[in-house]
């Protein structure tokens, strides 16, 4: 796979590229008749790094039409037996990989969690501000990578020493509307890549998403993050479905932060109340399975 970096990447940068775990294809053989497909090479630039951040990455990703996939094994001296595939968001055109990928991997893997960051395939926006391929096409083509990367989870299970009932998910804005599209098509049929329970962060839906819902015990638990002043998402459109989620939905959570506005990935600033998110996170997780 061809990568061209857009800007000039520091020596730090490179020897940091040496510490993250390799990128497989999420398809080695290949995607037949693959509908997603770019007039240009894959690419990325790099954004603004955030003091803390540890990868020292921001790389934000385009014209992904062959995805992948990353594996952080969780620490041996802390293995919680859980595993979680993570979805980066990026206005489907984009994938930011490591503020809403790695970074999170790293420090969730720390904590005893199995994580896998998955580079979906991407769309892309004319000069008009449309999606140039059709969504008809994009998104039965994004579920099959959604789903491909749980069913690789779950045979992940026993060489890396977690629990197939323990799987969840977890979509950063684009990246948790994939993550929920996944849930309400099939969480009422017995299916391999269906998670055991699902994060999404910095996202929302309209209330009738869960209304249609007629038996929504049999969702995954939700652990929902935002912040109130998340202009771009717009909380007090998505508040309604968010919180009927949070009530509907046995052993759900929804956390709602002072600050932190949108895409705070990690939450690097320690000074911030959303930085708590991760912790929030990581003691609901534990919760599940006391």
């Amino acid at each position: 796979m061809k990568t061209t970096s857009l800007l000039c990447c520091l020596s730090i940068t490179i020897n940091l590229f040496g510490q993250l775990p390799a990128e497989r294809p999420l398809y080695p053989n290949g995607i037949e008749n693959n509908p997603i497909t770019h007039p240009y090479e894959e690419m990325y630039v790099d954004s603004f790094v955030y003091p803390n951040s540890l990868t020292g990455l921001n790389r934000v990703y385009s014209y992904v039409s062959e995805p992948t996939y990353m594996i952080f094994p969780a620490n041996k001296e802390n293995n919680k037996d859980i595993a979680l595939v993570i979805f980066p968001g990026g206005g489907l055109r984009n994938i930011w990989l490591d503020k809403e990928g790695t970074d999170i991997a790293l420090w969730l893997s720390e904590q005893g969690i199995t994580c896998m960051v998955v580079k979906y395939r991407t769309n892309r926006r004319n000069n008009g501000g449309k999606f140039e391929i059709d969504m008809d096409d994009y998104k039965p083509a994004v579920d099959q990578d959604a789903r491909t990367s749980m069913v690789i989870m779950k045979n992940l299970a026993d060489s890396m020493d977690f629990e197939k009932n323990k799987i969840g998910m977890m979509g950063f804005s684009a990246g948790g509307w994939l993550a929920e599209r996944l849930v309400y098509k099939s969480y009422n049929e017995t299916k391999e890549w269906n998670p055991d329970f699902i994060a999404i962060v910095y996202h929302g839906s309209r209330e009738k998403r869960i209304k249609k819902v007629k038996d929504p015990e049999n969702l995954p638990p939700f652990f929902i993050a935002i912040s109130r002043n998340d202009h771009k998402l717009g909380v007090g459109r998505v508040m309604p479905y968010l919180s009927r989620v949070a009530l509907d939905v046995p052993q759900s959570e929804l956390h709602v932060y002072r600050d932190g506005g949108h895409g705070f990935g990690l939450a690097y600033d320690e000074t911030s109340s959303v930085s708590s998110w991760k912790n929030s996170f990581l003691s609901w997780v534990d919760s599940l399975y006391k």
